[in-house]
C-alpha cells in the first residue's frame, strides 16, 4: 500500500485542476502585490512584515476562492482566522507563506498543532485518512518578493516531509489583472464550524488510538 505521505499519490489525488488553481492563486497574489508596491511604494515600504503577510494572504485567499469555487467536491471554509480548502472530506489545505526552505509560522494553538500533524498510517483504514497540507508561496524577505508557488506536507510544524513546487503558467508580457470574485452560495456558518470541529475531533481521535 502506498502511504498517505507519498508525494506522488497526494498530487495525483488532488488532481490537475486543484493544483493549477493553487498555483494560479499565487500568480494572482504576486501580481496584486507588485501593483501595490508600484502604486503605493511608501505604504509598501513602511508596512511591517506581519502587515505585508496579512495583505498578501487576503489577496491569495481571494484568488483561491474564485478559482476553486466551481470545482466539484471542494468546500471553502472562511471563518476569520481559519481559512481552509477541504477536498472530498479527506484533504485539508491551508494557505501560508513558506520561508526558505519550507518553514511556516503559526500560533501554537491546539487546533493548529493538530492540523500540522498527520495521523499514524497504521492506525487508519486506507481511504479514510485525513491529510493536512499547506499551500502558498516561498517568501524572500530580504527583497520582499513572492517566490514560487509551493505545496508542502509536514508531520509537526518543523518536521517537513516534502515540498513540491507548483508550476505556474507562463505570464510573460501579461498585464496585471484582478480576479473578479462571484458571489458565493456558502453554507451556514454554524454548519461550517460544526464540520471543521468534527474534522479536528476525528484527527485527534485517530492520533490518540
Amino acid at each position: 500500500m502506498i502511504g498517505i505521505r507519498d508525494k506522488a499519490k497526494v498530487l495525483d489525488e488532488l488532481g490537475d485542476k486543484v493544483l493549477e488553481a493553487l498555483a494560479a492563486s499565487v500568480t494572482g497574489a504576486r501580481r496584486d502585490f507588485l501593483r501595490y508596491q508600484a502604486t503605493l511604494p511608501e505604504f509598501a515600504a513602511q508596512a511591517s512584515s506581519r502587515g505585508s503577510a496579512n495583505w498578501i494572504h487576503d489577496r491569495l485567499w481571494h484568488h483561491v476562492r474564485a478559482l476553486l469555487d466551481d470545482i466539484d467536491d471542494v468546500l471553502l471554509i472562511d471563518l476569520g482566522v481559519t481559512r481552509e480548502v477541504v477536498l472530498g472530506g479527506r484533504y485539508r489545505i491551508r494557505m501560508k507563506r513558506h520561508h526558505p526552505p519550507a518553514q511556516v509560522a503559526t500560533y501554537p494553538t491546539q487546533t493548529a498543532m493538530h492540523f500540522m500533524s498527520q495521523a499514524q498510517e497504521q492506525l487508519v483504514l486506507e481511504g479514510l485518512e485525513q491529510v493536512s497540507l499547506i499551500a502558498g508561496y516561498v517568501w524572500f524577505g530580504d527583497s520582499a518578493e513572492i517566490g514560487p508557488a509551493v505545496l508542502s506536507m509536514r508531520d509537526g510544524q518543523d518536521n517537513v516531509l516534502w515540498v513540491h513546487e507548483l508550476p505556474e503558467a507562463d505570464t510573460a508580457g501579461a498585464q496585471p489583472t484582478v480576479t473578479t470574485l462571484p458571489p458565493l452560495e456558502e453554507p451556514e456558518e454554524a454548519a461550517i464550524r460544526a464540520r471543521l470541529t468534527r474534522l479536528d475531533d476525528e484527527a485527534l481521535h485517530l492520533r490518540q488510538q
